[in-house]
């Protein structure tokens, strides 16, 4: 999504009118290093024991970087099997397989979607690596588009936690509904429709503000975030996979640029990718340091 620079400076004026329990603390980002050309359009990242596994989105190839916390490409492989057509974010399970989720659908006018399965690609020597596909539908979606104030069918955001795969929507609803609604698909090669599991309203009246553009589960399961382009929303003290029912703390940023991607990283702290935007704003990787 491109997005004027002057709109982009206006929108961060305003108020999202958070309208949940929550408590609310402001802090800034730590800057870590500057992003090089290769993932200058970053959209998703996950934490590995060598560094980050990170991807670009739409208009880019099928391909994965393992980066360093200094912004450094250590490695480039190609995902075979795959295309790109809207590579927004990336889970990893406990084995370090990959899920790269091409779940972009900006008008809302696709009718299946698909995650990428690629085994972990650091026991892989070749450049190479094939995917296996995962590939579903949103059941509620009759019209393709569907009416504005049901344009809810695009996401930016995916974890992996117990065996399933959680996609978190990116509501485009027009008027603006304030609504992150919170799908699950198993995490194994199929064809399947996408349960609606939970929503929770995080916006008010200013969309670009609230829409979420990445996820992340930390390493122990106990807390989930939530990007939007100037905060961050965690989650803690859930039980099971009912995310939106325990603790909420919303962090802003006092930052805002094009953040996609988000990841805990082995201190349980949080790791922040932009992307550069016309050489003026962005392209950066920033730590933010939690409470523990």
């Amino acid at each position: 999504m491109k997005i004027a620079l002057v709109f982009l400076f206006g929108l961060f004026l305003l108020s999202t009118g958070f309208g949940q329990r929550a408590d609310t603390t402001t802090c800034e980002l730590e800057l870590m290093a500057h992003l090089p050309k290769s993932a200058k359009e970053i959209s998703g990242m996950i934490f590995t024991t060598e560094g980050f596994w990170v991807h670009n989105d739409s208009d880019n190839g099928p391909y994965i970087m393992l980066m360093t916390a200094e912004g450094l490409i250590k490695t480039v492989k190609k995902i075979t099997h795959a295309v790109n057509f809207d590579w927004e974010d990336i889970a990893a399970d406990r084995e370090g397989n990959l899920f790269i989720g091409d779940i972009g659908n900006n008008i809302n006018i696709r009718r299946t979607l698909q995650v990428y399965k690629v085994a972990n690609p650091l026991k892989n020597s070749e450049m190479r690596v094939p995917a296996e596909i995962i590939e579903f539908n949103y059941p509620n979606q009759k019209s393709f588009p569907p009416k504005n104030n049901e344009l809810i069918y695009d996401a930016e955001a995916l974890i992996y936690f117990n065996d399933s795969l959680f996609i978190f929507n990116k509501n485009r609803s027009l008027p603006y509904d304030g609504y992150v609604r919170a799908y699950k698909i198993p995490a194994k090669p199929g064809k399947y429709q996408a349960q609606l599991v939970d929503s929770i309203y995080l916006g008010g009246k200013n969309s670009f503000n609230s829409w979420i553009t990445g996820a992340d589960i930390s390493r122990d399961g106990k807390r989930l975030a939530l990007l939007s382009s100037d905060k961050v929303w965690v989650f803690e003290n859930f039980k099971g996979s009912h995310f939106f029912e325990g603790a909420i703390h919303l962090i802003k940023l006092n930052h805002f640029s094009q953040k996609e991607a988000i990841c805990f990283d082995d201190k349980n702290d949080l790791v922040i990718a932009d992307e550069l935007f016309e050489n003026i704003m962005g392209g950066n990787l920033y730590r933010l340091i939690l409470k523990k």
